[in-house]
C-alpha cells in the first residue's frame, strides 16, 4: 500500500495547504461589521456499500506426461462494505478540491476445471472440478477531484469528478494438488492454493453528495453519497497463467457524518 499511502499523504498536504491559504475572515474596513466567511473545509466520513463485484477468469497450460495440462479458473467477487473518507476545500464560490480514500474487501467464489493427461496412456485426459475457498479481492483507491458545492438552507449538495489511483490485491489460483491413486483413471483435486497478485492502475471517478447540517452552529451534519470509480486491472497468479482482467471499483452508495471547518 506504499504507493497509495504516499499519494494520499501528498494529496492531503495539498488540501491542507489550500485550506491554510484560505483567509479566516475577509478584510474589513474600520467601523464596518465583520462579514462571516462561508465554511471552506468539509470533512466527509462515510460507511460505503458496493452491491456487486467483478467477475474474471484465467487459465494455465503446461506440459505433463508428454501432453498438456489445462486449468481454467473462474472467479466471482461479491458485495463489500468499507470506509470512504474525504476532505473538500472550497477555493472560489463553491468550486474547490476534494481528496478522498476508499477501501473494500470482498469474498471471492471460484471454480476450477482441470484437464490432465493420464500418466500411463496417451490421449486419455482426466478431468476434475473443484471450488476455491478463502479467496479475497482487496481494493484501495485515492481519488483527487474537482468539486462544486452549493448550500440551500440546511441542505447542501455537491458534485465531484477526477482521477482515481488504485491498489488492488487479488487471490488467484496457484498450482492445484491432486490425489492420484493407481490405476490413475480418476483425477481428484486435493487443494486449490492461492497466489496473491497485485496491480496499481489509474482510472477515474465521479460522484455526488446530499448533506444536512445540524444545530445552530451548523458545524456538524450527516449525508448520503453516490460514487462511481473504475480502472482496468491486469494480473497473473503464476508465470504460466493468462492475465485475469477486470474493472476495479464500481458503483457504491454511502452515508455518514460531516464536519464543517
Amino acid at each position: 500500500m506504499m504507493r497509495l499511502d504516499r499519494g494520499l499523504a501528498l494529496a492531503a498536504l495539498a488540501a491542507g495547504a489550500l485550506a491554510a491559504s484560505a483567509p479566516a475572515a475577509r478584510a474589513q474596513e474600520p467601523g464596518t461589521t465583520p462579514t462571516k466567511v462561508p465554511d471552506r473545509v468539509r470533512v466527509v466520513v462515510n460507511a460505503a456499500f458496493w452491491p456487486s463485484g467483478p467477475s474474471y477468469s484465467d487459465s494455465q497450460t503446461f506440459p505433463e506426461y508428454a501432453e498438456q495440462t489445462t486449468i481454467h479458473t473462474s472467479y466471482d467477487a461479491g458485495s463489500a462494505f468499507g470506509p470512504d473518507v474525504a476532505v473538500q476545500v472550497s477555493v472560489y464560490r463553491g468550486l474547490g478540491l476534494l481528496v478522498g480514500y476508499s477501501h473494500s474487501s470482498r469474498d471471492v467464489a471460484g471454480t476450477v476445471n482441470v484437464s490432465r493427461p493420464h500418466p500411463l496412456y496417451l490421449n486419455q485426459p482426466r478431468t476434475a472440478t473443484a471450488d476455491t475457498s478463502g479467496y479475497k479481492l482487496i481494493e484501495g483507491a485515492v481519488y483527487v477531484d474537482v468539486a462544486y458545492a452549493r448550500p440551500a438552507g440546511r441542505l447542501e449538495w455537491a458534485v465531484f469528478a477526477g482521477v482515481a489511483l488504485f491498489q488492488v490485491k487479488a487471490d488467484l489460483l496457484n498450482k492445484p494438488t491432486y490425489t492420484d491413486v493407481y490405476p490413475y483413471d480418476e483425477l481428484v483435486i486435493a487443494s486449490t492454493p492461492s497466489a496473491t497478485a497485485k496491480d496499481s492502475p489509474a482510472g477515474f471517478n465521479v460522484g455526488g453528495r446530499l448533506d444536512y447540517r445540524f444545530g445552530s452552529s451548523k458545524r456538524f451534519g450527516a449525508g448520503v453519497q453516490v460514487l462511481y470509480t473504475t480502472a482496468s486491472v491486469k494480473m497473473k497468479g503464476t508465470p504460466e497463467s493468462t492475465e485475469a482482467t477486470f474493472d476495479a471499483g464500481g458503483f457504491s452508495v454511502g452515508a455518514g457524518v460531516r464536519v464543517y471547518l
